[in-house]
This record gives C-alpha cells, structure tokens and sequence, in this order.
C-alpha cells in the first residue's frame, strides 16, 4: 500500500449557512447527492455537518491526482457514512475514472468540527 495523494480543506460554517439560506435548495442539490441530503435531513447541527461533507468533497478533490479535472460537479463526489458513524468517500464519473486510472483503491476521508470551521482531509491509498 502506498499513498497516491493527500487533500485538506477548511470550510467557515457560518459562511457556508448564509450561502445556503441566499441559494436554497439549488445550492444544496447541485453539491450534494440524494443519499447525502438524506442523512443530514434530521441533524441539528445542518449547517455543521453539511460544511464537513463539503470540506471532504474539496478533499477528496485534492487528493486525487489531477483532480481538478472533476471540475465543479460536486455530486462526483458522495461523502457518506458507515453504520458506525465514520465517513467515507464513493466516487463517481470523473472522479471515479481518476481513481481507476491511478490506480487507486481508496479514498480514506476524516472530518472534524469546531464551532466556526468544519475541516476535513482525504488520503488516496494506492495498491502496491
């Protein structure tokens, strides 16, 4: 196992709420899939919890090589969680194609908060 790249991103949780509150629901759908909406429908913390899945989106994105090819379509890249809570990366399209062409087996995603910052980081673990 080696590792093919690492990605960081900080996101200011009060910036991203107001950015949802100007943009709605265009906002919300063009970033996140159904799957992610859903788990975070009945958090109390929303606006906390949704900044980490961005913050891993942007993670994600930096940890893949040449993964500013994946552009701006969020959805590429679904941060979910295990039954144990834990989040995860799945890719799809582009970033997904990346992966593959890489040869990269995993994307291994962590997310923390405090109360002004949601910052996540991502480790593409590649196959030796």
């Amino acid at each position: 196992m080696s590792i093919a790249g690492v990605g960081i991103d900080a996101v200011n949780i009060e910036r991203f709420k107001k950015a949802v509150e100007k943009h709605g629901d265009n906002f919300l759908t063009k970033i996140f899939t159904e799957k992610e909406l859903e788990h975070a429908k009945d958090k109390k913390a929303y606006a906390m919890h949704m900044s980490g899945k961005f913050a891993a989106k942007e993670a994600v994105k930096k940890a893949l090589p040449d993964g500013a090819k994946i552009g701006l379509n969020w959805a590429e890249i679904e941060i979910l969680n295990g039954t144990d809570g834990k989040p995860y990366a799945c890719l799809h399209g582009m970033a997904k194609q990346l992966m593959e062409e890489n040869d990269i087996s995993n994307v291994l995603v962590s997310i923390s908060h405090t109360k002004e910052l949601a910052v996540s980081n991502a480790i593409g673990v590649k196959n030796v």
